[in-house]
């Protein structure tokens, strides 16, 4: 058995791409369509990782990276953002999470350390995608 990816994204199209790419690499993998199903998917299955898109209905990307780094049953949880946000706006989030704004830590240091533990842009290269998750997971 692998190890589980949570999916959260609100593109059917992108989740069904994700799982493909994911179980050909030996990943197993959930998936909910709305911030709000995945958290309490996150809570329920412990997945060893999370792919998280930014821009979803009810409860965004951002607001729920801040939701499970401050739930301690689920801060361990490796976080990797994936968005085509940077494509759609041209600002690059890799720099907004950089520079600590996360919106939950006081000083940068502790920003930068509950940022994201990796980003890929959309649309998705396969091999980019297992590379982020396999160093992040030592796969």
């Amino acid at each position: 058995m692998g190890r589980k990816i949570l999916i959260i994204d609100d593109e059917p199209d992108a989740i069904s791409f994700m799982i493909s790419v994911l179980e050909d690499s030996g990943f197993d993998s959930i998936s909910s369509q709305t911030g709000v199903e995945g958290l309490e998917m996150a809570q329920k299955e412990k997945p060893d990782l999370i792919l998280l898109d930014l821009i979803m209905p009810e409860k965004g990307g951002i607001s729920m990276f801040q939701e499970l780094k401050q739930d301690p049953g689920l801060s361990h949880i490796p976080v990797v953002v994936v968005s085509g946000m940077s494509w759609i706006t041209g600002a690059d989030f890799r720099d907004y999470f950089s520079n600590g704004n996360t919106g939950n830590a006081t000083d940068s240091a502790d920003a930068a350390s509950t940022g994201p533990d990796g980003f890929v842009e959309k649309p998705i290269d396969p091999p980019e995608l297992i590379k982020v998750i396999s160093d992040i997971l030592k796969a």
